[in-house]
């Protein structure tokens, strides 16, 4: 009788212990969860801003090339001429600054783009070590079941005796 309330206080701690395991995967796994929507949001951020920037350079383009056309159109005079080249000059150095603006930007999104391809190997990582996680967590809820009817079974037979 002895061995037998020992056995059971044996199984009870295997089964504490797996039931302890189980919540501390599915809480590693919340906290991944967690941790891809914080990517995806960061990501779509990402991608806006640099529809944005993409958006501002193609102005930026487009205003220079009205420059330059309103200058072809102008050189009547070379009063006008002065002006528009002052114009120019001014925009020019506004479209280098754009130009230098996007290439950080550029700059920048290969480096997201890096990033992200860093972070979508740790998702995958992490995808596999749930899913080892999940099958330990089966084979351990399959012996506590097993467990559990053993226990069951020489609970009837001591009831029985």
């Amino acid at each position: 009788m002895e061995k037998l309330r020992e056995k059971l206080a044996t199984l009870r701690a295997e089964i504490d212990a797996a039931n302890e395991r189980a919540e501390t995967s599915e809480q590693a796994l919340k906290q991944l969860e967690d941790q891809q929507t914080d990517r995806d949001q960061e990501l779509i951020s990402y991608q806006n801003r640099i529809r944005r920037l993409e958006d501002e350079a193609q102005m930026r383009e487009d205003q220079l090339d009205e420059a330059k056309q309103f200058q072809r159109d102008n050189e009547a005079t070379l009063n006008e001429s002065d002006v528009l080249v002052k114009k120019v000059v001014t925009l020019e150095e506004r479209f280098d600054d754009t130009e230098s603006k996007l290439r950080e930007a550029l700059e920048k999104i290969r480096a997201y783009d890096l990033e992200n391809e860093g972070l979508q190997r740790t998702i995958t990582q992490h995808e596999k070590d749930k899913e080892i996680a999940e099958q330990k967590y089966e084979e351990m809820k399959e012996k506590y079941l097993a467990s559990k009817g053993e226990l069951d079974e020489t609970i009837k037979m001591l009831e029985s005796m």
